[in-house]
């Protein structure tokens, strides 16, 4: 099963997904073991719920969150977001006007991504230090170095990848969210 692609092509859209606040909501949906309202993100992220509802509408413009389930609590309606199951392509193989935005917003996934290893990082060694050890790669590992692959290869290596992803996008009832930011390009001189 291949998740549905959604390529960013316009300055709009580049701007919607890009904000920081709307990247945090993205996250939260992602990692949550299951849908959430706005009420419940405002306060993960300690902004107003109106606030999240402004963002959660902007996201659901561009596909990439959806409406799971409405639920009536206390005679009020409760409407619950989930990510959707979506790949997003922010253009980065052409060359266009809004080339550093794209540019800026890869390094802002990558840094998070960064971010969060080094949180759990040292979390680890707090729990090294109480006597709670356990193997790097039971919470997480950064790989990196050359491969030497023919273009078949890396072909083979891309799809594998991105059926692995599409496979294991979806939270399950076992499962526990894992963050990524996995970069690869053919390096020539």
């Amino acid at each position: 099963m291949h998740m549905k692609k959604i390529r960013l092509t316009t300055k709009k859209d580049l701007d919607v997904y890009m904000s920081p606040i709307r990247q945090q909501l993205l996250r939260q949906l992602s990692i949550a073991h299951g849908p959430m309202t706005p009420k419940m993100l405002s306060e993960r992220l300690r902004i107003s719920p109106s606030s999240v509802q402004h963002h959660i509408r902007k996201l659901k413009e561009l596909e990439v969150v959806e409406l799971d389930h409405t639920e009536v609590i206390n005679g009020i309606k409760a409407s619950y977001y989930r990510a959707a199951p979506v790949t997003v392509q922010i253009g980065l193989d052409g060359s266009d006007e809004w080339e550093p935005q794209r540019e800026v917003l890869m390094g802002n996934i990558i840094s998070e991504a960064f971010e969060g290893f080094r949180r759990q990082m040292k979390m680890r060694s707090v729990s090294k230090v109480e006597g709670n050890l356990c193997e790097e790669n039971e919470w997480g590992d950064i790989k990196s170095g050359v491969v030497h692959l023919s273009d078949e290869k890396a072909k083979e290596l891309m799809r594998l990848i991105a059926e692995f992803i599409d496979q294991y996008s979806a939270p399950h009832p076992s499962s526990v969210p894992w963050e990524y930011a996995l970069i690869l390009y053919k390096s020539e001189e």
